[in-house]
């Protein structure tokens, strides 16, 4: 399929489908460098396409380069603000590089599309604990909580948190529940004991 398909563009350079196509195949095979080149000679032929300009920001990402996606995404969402998916791109990439106040403006205005959004609600108690803000935090654990009973990770961080604030029995109670959860199982029984 390669083959023909850089035929294709040997024919027709200016084949949006021929590069996107080409890119889609060199992204599955994980040569990321020369896939994100194949999306840029299709975004240069219609600039128009967010996908397109969504897949450029992702691989941008996943190869070092967050500033040049951090760029695209910001520009995304100001078409698009209600794009979930380049919303939490954005605020991921903002974590990993420690602006969590940006981070966190992202999630909130991604909220007013998504208000029943657990990973939003997660995510904001995520960073909100990096911002040493527990009582926010613990305010988007709790909506992230009641969204989801069965996503134990709130839960345990809300443990967390009940302890820092010597809230022995709430935590016992967080730690119990997450007793359900395989992944969660043996840092619960920790807290347990330690408490």
């Amino acid at each position: 399929a390669r083959d023909v398909l850089l035929q294709l563009i040997e024919k027709d350079p200016r084949s949006y489908y021929g590069h996107k196509t080409l890119a889609e195949i060199y992204e599955k095979q994980n040569n990321l460098e020369v896939a994100t080149e194949e999306y840029i000679r299709a975004a240069n032929i219609r600039p128009n396409e967010d996908k397109v300009q969504y897949k450029i920001a992702d691989l941008f990402n996943k190869t070092g380069k967050q500033d040049g996606a951090i760029k695209i995404l910001q520009e995304l969402l100001k078409k698009k603000p209600e794009w979930e998916e380049a919303s939490f791109l954005l605020g991921d990439i903002y974590q990993e590089q420690e602006r969590f106040k940006e981070a966190v403006n992202v999630y909130l205005d991604a909220l007013e599309y998504h208000p029943e959004n657990y990973d939003l609600y997660y995510n904001l108690g995520i960073v909100y604990t990096r911002l040493n803000d527990f009582q926010s935090a613990k305010e988007y654990y709790e909506k992230a909580a009641q969204l989801n009973s069965l996503l134990y990770h709130a839960k345990y961080n809300l443990g967390q948190i009940a302890l820092l604030y010597n809230e022995l029995e709430e935590a016992e109670d967080y730690f119990i529940e997450c007793l359900q959860d395989e992944e969660l199982e043996e840092d619960a029984y920790y807290y347990l004991a330690y408490i």
